[in-house]
């Protein structure tokens, strides 16, 4: 018998590098938490009607082998009833201990909302820039154990210009590296080879790729 999860995993473990990312997530771990707690109320009320289901049997005079079925319902019912208990408090506390988080993660966030916004509006408004902190955490990991960062994630810098710019911005990217716009006509040749290809230059993409012109 134990919490769904630790203050410490909700604090730092729980997916979202920005604060309103972190606040979409543990809205969601509470929203399920307080459905469980509403099953504490189920459970009584349940038990509830299994004691006066068993009391009108005795009532009407009913079967031996009807009272006993329902004996043996309350039975199974009250065998979890210590464990049900505990498990319904370690929710309370799990409950009390979101809210707690949420609160200061709202102080953290309320200055930044934008003015009318909802949290779900603010949620997309902070997209991009989720997106860019997880990208350049992972790049900075990857530079700490290897040097550098891998192709594949300097691809995924490469999705979006703000996610691009900002990650030059830190140092992640080279600051001469930029972005190839996408060549919608295959009978067009994009600018920016164009530019190299007149001016004989080489090419300088994202990370450390250099493409020569011949």
């Amino acid at each position: 018998m134990s919490k769904l999860n630790s203050e410490f995993n909700y604090r730092y473990q729980v997916i979202g590098e920005t604060v309103w990312a972190k606040i979409q997530t543990l809205h969601g771990f509470l929203d399920g938490r307080l459905r469980a707690a509403v099953l504490e109320e189920v459970a009584d009320l349940k038990y509830k009607a299994k004691l006066w289901e068993l009391q009108d049997l005795k009532d009407t005079n009913a079967k031996h082998c009807l009272i006993l079925e329902k004996q043996a319902e309350l039975l199974e019912l009250e065998s979890f009833h210590r464990e049900q208990k505990i498990n319904f408090a370690l929710n309370r506390d799990e409950i009390a201990c979101l809210q707690k988080l949420l609160a200061e993660l709202y102080a953290i966030a309320e200055p930044t909302r934008i003015a009318g916004y909802t949290d779900e509006q603010m949620y997309e408004a902070n997209a991009a820039n989720e997106f860019t902190h997880v990208i350049g955490r992972e790049m900075q990991a990857e530079i700490i154990a290897n040097g550098r960062p891998s192709p594949a994630k300097l691809h995924n810098a490469m999705s979006n210009p703000y996610t691009f710019k900002v990650l030059q911005s830190w140092g992640l990217i080279p600051q001469d590296a930029f972005l190839l716009s996408p060549n919608n006509d295959p009978f067009r040749i994009p600018e920016e080879l164009m530019a190299t290809i007149t001016s004989g230059s080489t090419l300088r993409i994202a990370g450390e790729c250099h493409v020569p012109v011949q």
